[in-house]
């Protein structure tokens, strides 16, 4: 009985075999569809077109992370989990850019075109390799700390009156007694 309670705490360890990604359109519309981590991800393109018959079929364009979905691959090489969103756009519309504006601890403002579904963590990336020996710093948008992996899409970020704010992370201060 040992050998057999050991299999099932192993078999918990190991991530289930099936995911369900969710499809994000444009018009605001979500399909979701449960298949095996090595499916392509064509299955889902192709789901997604047959439950959505007012786009034509092979139109638009898929992205995961603000990158091109390649249908050939699957949602094990992209390391999806339950729920991960592909955005799926029509047309790519100069709306679906925005122009990032972020200040830093020094007051330096920076500036950085984007796709909407791109995660704020390029901003950082970006910040890092512009500033010689930079402090690490948080974003803060209006005034509330967020993570690097949002994109503006998911903060509704409209454009210009956006802001991020690169915080520095202070070290914590000692406790006076």
């Amino acid at each position: 009985m040992s050998s057999s309670s050991s299999e099932v705490e192993e078999n918990e360890t190991e991530p289930t075999p099936f995911v369900t990604p969710v499809v994000k359109d444009d018009e605001g519309r979500k399909i979701s569809r449960t298949m095996r981590r090595i499916d392509k991800l064509q299955d889902l393109t192709e789901f997604y077109y047959a439950m959505v018959p007012t786009v034509p079929h092979g139109k638009g364009v898929f992205l995961y992370r603000g990158k091109r979905v390649d249908g050939e691959r699957t949602p094990a090489d992209y390391g999806m989990e339950d729920g991960y969103q592909i955005d799926f756009f029509l047309e790519l519309k100069p709306s679906s850019f925005i122009t990032m504006k972020m200040q830093d601890p020094d007051l330096c403002i920076f500036t950085r075109t984007m796709r909407r579904t791109d995660r704020l963590k390029d901003c950082l990336d970006y910040y890092y390799t512009m500033v010689p020996n930079p402090t690490q710093v948080i974003i803060l948008h209006h005034g509330r700390r967020v993570s690097e992996f949002k994109t503006p899409m998911e903060l509704e970020m409209m454009g210009d009156e956006d802001w991020l704010e690169l915080s520095s992370v202070l070290p914590p201060r000692p406790i006076v007694a």
